[in-house]
């Protein structure tokens, strides 16, 4: 195992930032104007429902990390149940690997 900043790595190819993303799903239950506002802000971040039935949406969403924060803030009060988060994963930009 090890472990590379790959910002430092970045800097030291004279390459831009590096790629990160995060992917999280987010269990939202409600029903009514929660329910259909929760649809709709789903779709305004590009989150894909995963599963739902009547009680409940489970939305899959990657991104920022910035990005999935602000959605799982944004579906706080509109019933978050939970959140599953798997961590920053990324990759330096450039044709070299690491």
């Amino acid at each position: 195992h090890r472990v590379v900043d790959l910002s430092v790595r970045a800097a030291e190819l004279g390459q831009d930032r590096p790629l990160a993303r995060e992917l999280a799903l987010v269990k939202v239950s409600g029903t009514g104007e929660a329910r259909v506002e929760a649809l709709r802000l789903a779709g305004a971040f590009r989150a894909n429902v995963i599963d739902a039935n009547t009680e409940h949406f489970i939305f899959e969403i990657t991104g920022k990390v910035s990005k999935v924060e602000q959605f799982i803030a944004i579906m706080k009060p509109l019933g978050l149940v939970e959140v599953c988060r798997t961590g920053v994963a990324a990759m330096n930009r450039g044709p070299q690997g690491m």
